[in-house]
């Protein structure tokens, strides 16, 4: 169990810099109901990250032939996937973001009367339309799947998984309850760090998941 997690960790925490998550949540955080719409959306990208991530098990176990990893856990497939996390992390490296789409994407979000229900759509709708969230949706099953661990096991892995990938949107609802000014200034603190450094830190470590899976795939380790 504690090998599996000590694969599914990094993987999360690579996920989770993510700054299309963040970013919003900060903006929502800045808003006039603070709590009740950071949650609103808190609910909407947890709901759909353990909706990601219950398929995902359910993939996992429909493949798997008892403890047997089956497919999806295969060296073929590790090395796919780590052949995915390199050309991924490649592009996220190269690539710049087009500012003002970005812009008008969150406008659209936060648009109108900002109710709380379209704010809890707008955490689906990031999650199903950040790239970055199926990347390393793909890589955590295939490292589930690879461990042949027990159900319980496997579902506790990817529980952790999905608490650690739904942390921007949990953090800035953290800091709308308890309202301390520390921790909102820390919150944008972050904030700008992922603006400016979270898609080449992302890539980075992409890329270098990426070519340990390839490496020790290719080595049948």
């Amino acid at each position: 169990m504690l090998e599996l997690l000590l694969e599914v960790i990094p993987l999360a925490i690579a996920a989770a810099i993510s700054p299309v998550v963040l970013m919003l949540a900060l903006a929502i955080l800045a808003g006039s109901r603070p709590v009740a719409e950071s949650g609103a959306y808190a609910v909407g990208v947890v709901a759909t990250t353990i909706a990601l991530y219950g398929v995902g098990l359910v993939v996992i176990r429909a493949q798997q032939d008892g403890l047997e990893p089956g497919w999806l856990g295969s060296d073929v497939a590790r090395i796919v996937i780590g052949v995915v996390l390199v050309i991924a992390g490649v592009v996220l490296i190269v690539v710049r973001p087009n500012a003002a789409r970005s812009s008008a994407f969150q406008e659209r979000l936060l648009g109108g009367r900002r109710r709380l229900r379209d704010l809890a759509g707008a955490g689906v709708a990031v999650m199903i339309t950040n790239g970055s969230s199926f990347v390393i949706l793909i890589a955590i099953l295939h490292a589930v799947a690879r461990s042949g661990r027990p159900l319980p096991e496997e579902a506790a892995a990817l529980i952790v998984a999905t608490a650690i990938v739904a942390l921007p949107a949990l953090a800035p609802f953290v800091a709308a309850v308890v309202g301390g000014a520390g921790l909102r200034a820390l919150l944008a603190r972050v904030g700008v760090f992922i603006t400016t450094y979270g898609r080449q830190t992302m890539g980075a470590l992409w890329i270098l998941f990426g070519c340990i899976d390839i490496a020790l795939a290719w080595n049948g380790r």
